[in-house]
């Protein structure tokens, strides 16, 4: 009589991806063995605490003006913060990249000696911010795009590295030229739809509801595309495309994936209030950038490595559903 032997089980053929403890033990399993991955975070602090300051009040107070006008009467516009004369713009080349200075701002963070502050005209300033915005992705991408080389076991080659890395932040400003665009789109939409409201009587209760559904869709909005920087590094892949493939992680790893980005958020959260304490001595600081570009460093590699473990979950069944498709033509 002929033996049958039963399949192999789902758990054999195919193993689990680690979990979230275990993914973020390798990441810094990872990083122990190439500190040296840590370093442009290192570099970016240091330039942040001990460089120059560029001071673009200017825009601030060309904004201030603006909304003085006879036409915003009424409104009471309040000053522009961020862009007011304690506002360090070179803060922006963090946009990318973990910084332990931008987390807590240049401002509480104790210094040697009192850094130069430069301080442009209102165009000069206009310059300086699209030039440091377009540095910070061209900055933020040749650090996940290193990290990306790592995870995937590759050498770092300078001139494919470079290659990759100028890809990878034209993908990245597409992506975010497409937010910037989808943000104004839907501020018209919602700026009418409060002015319709208003007409008609129920513009207190539509705001409530707007400012309540603006939260929620921009939480929705955090955890659809946190993956979005792992796939255009990591998959190659397109603005869309790297949308596509950060919502296929979240839905296939549903409950993986919100583990992860709790852990990530209380150390990124927690991690700068922890080492605050070191800050307010300037002997001492050094101290806090290390550790804090050891930590978020070996986050950013644990966040790859939850991706790629995860990614071809979503890619398989992406292809089962074609197959399946075409079988039923």
């Amino acid at each position: 009589m002929r033996s049958v032997k039963s399949a192999p089980s789902r758990s054999l053929r195919e193993p689990a991806p680690a979990g979230v403890i275990d993914t973020i033990g390798t990441a810094f399993t990872i990083l122990n063995h190439r500190p040296y991955l840590a370093l442009m975070v290192v570099a970016l602090d240091l330039l942040l605490w001990l460089g120059p300051r560029i001071s673009v009040n200017e825009i601030g107070r060309a904004v201030n003006q603006m909304l003085s006008r006879p036409e915003f009467a009424g409104q009471s516009p309040a000053p522009v913060p961020m862009l007011s004369a304690e506002f360090d713009a070179v803060v922006i080349l963090a946009s990318l990249i973990p910084s332990l200075v931008a987390a807590l701002g240049p401002d509480n963070i104790a210094l040697p000696y009192q850094p130069l502050v430069l301080q442009p005209m209102l165009a000069a300033s206009i310059g300086v911010v699209f030039a440091l915005f377009l540095a910070s992705i061209g900055l933020g991408m040749s650090y996940w795009t290193i990290l990306a080389y790592v995870v995937r076991g590759e050498r770092l080659r300078r001139a494919q590295l470079f290659r990759s890395t100028l890809r990878n932040t034209l993908v990245m400003l597409a992506y975010l030229g497409l937010l910037a665009l989808a943000a104004v789109g839907l501020s018209f939409l919602a700026g009418f739809t409060v002015f319709g409201a208003t007409l008609l009587g129920l513009g207190d209760i539509v705001l409530v509801l707007f400012t309540i559904a603006t939260a929620v869709l921009a939480i929705l909005f955090y955890i659809g595309t946190f993956f979005v920087e792992d796939a255009i590094v990591l998959s190659g892949a397109g603005p869309f495309r790297a949308v596509i493939y950060s919502l296929g992680i979240c839905r296939i790893a549903f409950w993986p994936t919100m583990r992860f980005i709790a852990a990530s958020l209380v150390v990124q959260l927690g991690l700068p209030l922890a080492l605050r304490v070191f800050t307010q001595n300037a002997a001492a600081v050094p101290f806090a950038l290390v550790s804090h570009s050891y930590v978020a460093t070996g986050l950013v590699l644990a966040s790859l490595l939850f991706y790629r473990e995860r990614i071809v979950l979503v890619l398989r069944q992406g292809a089962n559903a074609k197959r399946e498709e075409e079988s039923r033509r």
